[in-house]
């Protein structure tokens, strides 16, 4: 650090001298501090605000502030190791959020969340001079107008909202005067890239319904456009607007044809999803190249959850001003060790090639943890895409999954369908409740996970897809690969990483969960627990797991008087459940061996079969799943909804196994 005085005599003589071009925009800040804020160098007055104001500051980010922390934690693992801090300002320049470096040597105390960066009260700094700027600005040790602040390094980069207006600023900083300014210049490239994701995030989030056009252009920023139905331009981002001449009064009225040369045949955009590679930008010469996706709503779609990671920030009550919140691997994780351990391997292998299979109980998260994974990843620009193979009827998947070309069969839409698999090109496809995919489909999914190329129904054409595929479920694989239900092969492929998440009664943090949920769901009415009813919640079992947590400390919120909620407004019933857990299997690679031991009587007399072994595996495996449809069946009176739940399962495939069993809603 410079001594105060020497500093004051640097900044003095350059705004009072000739100076470098080099720095130009560096004197023209240390101008600015001496003449129009009346700063004094010798002496920083930083401020840090209360509670109540940073809350306020908090509101005013017109955006998901768990968007933007989610992708400073991707920004922490690119520099991992380089002492930095991530934070994110507001327009006004208050720390709203940060993620600290595992060096806590090299960590500004003074860049904490509720500190106020402006230029007029912090100087000569990375989130003020930025603002003020409205440009990346990268300030090294003596760049600060604070001498006091000489021995830090911030680098910082204004984002853009979906209307071109600032929302905030991304700063990566660090305490160490002996920081090369090599390495410095590398930080400031990530903080631009950084900013340039969070506007692209922000911005599909914005438009997720409407089609997106997106212009490669050899530019860092992304150039796209929101496109209604009726081909009018609604939005587009700051690059967008820039490279083309559009301004904000042109949205919703200005046409896409108005900037590019219309395409021959009035086609649709559901056809250009599928066909459009390039356009010709009116009065150029030369074409772009150019992709459309269509509309997707499911970007934060997610069930809400509040996490550890953000207990030591007072803002984390204000709520996202559009979409739903998306949890955090940090919150997927929580205080329990396995948990940790699990989002450390999918980390590592996400993004890699390999395919991913996520193993658990009914409720356990599977769904959240894997839309962290994207948000968290290099995909997040890219789309998350969902496919429940249980919830969509056996006659429907073929076409929901790989898509369809017009009039491909009877009723299908003149216009077809690009399938699910092509929907997440570039993104993430997540395959939940895989188990109950049917055999005929398992061979097109497996050769389409070993060439990554899909041919739609009633069409030739073949379509190369990048996408990372997540499949999950709750059923033993084994079991059902025993069975002759699953293919093995397929188990194979799709079992890059294998992880089993922990069920809620397995997990060593269920307190701190219940906090957790209970911060998003009281929604600020301070409901407390009795404590029995604490000591209620934490004895019980959850075979819901999570889901069934937060269906409980919803409706206990809503029942319990004068703030207090007691054991009844719990409502713990105990529940007979079924057996769910199939017998287990040997490994794999031993199912050929005849099994030890007979295999268990059977109700009713059934057919030799050709081999003893797998038959008796067979006919084993399909009694313990009949006498478990009978078990719940008897459990729930009949009642079809409480049936279903206990099993875990979809209603489609409930319907599919009384068939397959003989069974009817009646049997018990």
């Amino acid at each position: 650090m410079l001594a105060t005085d020497d500093h004051f005599r640097l900044v003095e003589k350059a705004v009072l001298g000739d100076s470098c071009k080099s720095s130009q925009w560096r004197v023209a800040s240390w101008a600015r501090c001496l003449h129009d804020y009346k700063l004094d160098p010798s002496r920083a007055e930083l401020v840090d605000l209360t509670s109540r104001e940073l809350r306020t500051e908090a509101e005013a980010f017109d955006a998901d502030i768990t968007l933007a922390t989610s992708e400073l934690e991707a920004t922490l693992m690119m520099i991992e190791g380089g002492g930095y801090s991530a934070h994110i300002a507001n327009r006004n320049g208050v720390i709203i959020a940060e993620r600290k470096s595992k060096d806590s040597a090299f960590y500004c105390s003074t860049d904490r969340i509720g500190a106020v960066w402006s230029e007029e009260v912090g100087g000569t700094n990375g989130i003020g001079t930025a603002l003020k700027n409205l440009t990346p600005t990268s300030v090294y040790l003596s760049d600060h107008f604070y001498a006091d602040l000489t021995s830090q390094a911030c680098a910082s980069a204004p984002f853009f909202g979906p209307h071109g207006d600032v929302l905030g600023v991304v700063n990566l900083s660090t305490y160490n005067p002996g920081v090369p300014q090599l390495a410095h210049r590398v930080i400031f490239g990530v903080a631009q890239i950084t900013a340039d994701r969070l506007e692209s995030i922000y911005f599909r989030n914005t438009f997720r319904k409407e089609y997106m056009l997106t212009v490669n252009v050899e530019q860092r920023s992304p150039a796209i456009f929101a496109i209604d139905p009726d081909f009018r331009i609604v939005g587009a981002t700051r690059n967008a607007r820039s490279l083309f001449g559009i301004d904000e009064p042109a949205m919703g009225v200005r046409s896409l044809w108005a900037v590019f040369e219309k395409i021959r045949g009035n086609p649709t955009l559901d056809y250009l999803c599928d066909s459009l590679r390039e356009l010709r930008p009116l009065g150029s010469g030369n074409v772009v190249e150019v992709s459309l996706r269509r509309p997707i709503s499911v970007l934060t779609s997610m069930p809400p959850s509040l996490s550890a990671a953000t207990s030591n920030n007072p803002v984390k009550s204000a709520r996202p001003k559009f979409g739903k919140k998306v949890t955090t691997l940090a919150e997927c994780a929580g205080d329990d060790p396995q948990m940790g351990q699990n989002i450390e391997v999918l980390q590592k292998v996400f993004g890699s090639g390999l395919h991913v299979l996520l193993l658990g109980e009914t409720g356990v998260g599977k769904d959240t943890l894997t839309r962290a994974l994207h948000y968290e990843s290099e995909r997040a620009a890219g789309p998350f895409v969902a496919f429940n193979c249980s919830a969509i009827p056996e006659t429907l998947i073929d076409s929901e999954l790989f898509g369809y070309s017009g009039g491909a069969f009877t009723g299908a839409s003149k216009e077809g369908n690009a399938g699910r698999i092509v929907e997440a090109d570039k993104g993430t496809l997540f395959l939940d409740e895989i188990g109950d995919m049917p055999l005929q489909l398992q061979t097109r999914l497996l050769r389409f996970l070993e060439t990554q190329e899909v041919t739609p129904l009633g069409s030739g054409k073949v379509r190369t897809v990048d996408v990372q595929v997540v499949a999950a479920t709750h059923q033993d694989l084994h079991a059902r690969v025993a069975a002759g239900t699953f293919r093995q092969d397929l188990f194979y492929r799709l079992a890059g990483a294998v992880v089993t998440l922990s069920s809620l009664r397995e997990r060593q943090d269920l307190s701190t969960i219940i906090a957790n949920l209970m911060t998003q769901i009281d929604d600020g009415d301070k409901v407390t627990f009795s404590e029995r009813a604490m000591k209620a919640l934490l004895s019980h079992s959850w075979p819901g797991n999570i889901r069934e947590l937060r269906n409980v400390l919803t409706r206990a919120v809503k029942l319990a008087d004068n703030g207090v909620i007691e054991p009844k407004d719990l409502m713990l019933t105990p529940v007979r459940m079924p057996p769910l857990v199939l017998p287990p299997q040997p490994p794999l690679q031993a199912q050929s061996a005849p099994a030890s031991g007979p295999a268990p009587a059977p109700e009713r007399p059934v057919p030799a079969p050709a081999r003893a072994g797998t038959g008796m595996r067979k006919s084993a495996t399909n009694q313990a799943e009949k006498e478990a449809f009978l078990a719940a069946l008897e459990a729930s009176g009949g009642d079809i909804a409480a049936c279903i739940k206990m099993l875990g399962i979809s209603r489609a495939t409930f319907y599919r196994k009384l068939k397959q069993h003989g069974l009817t809603s009646a049997s018990r």
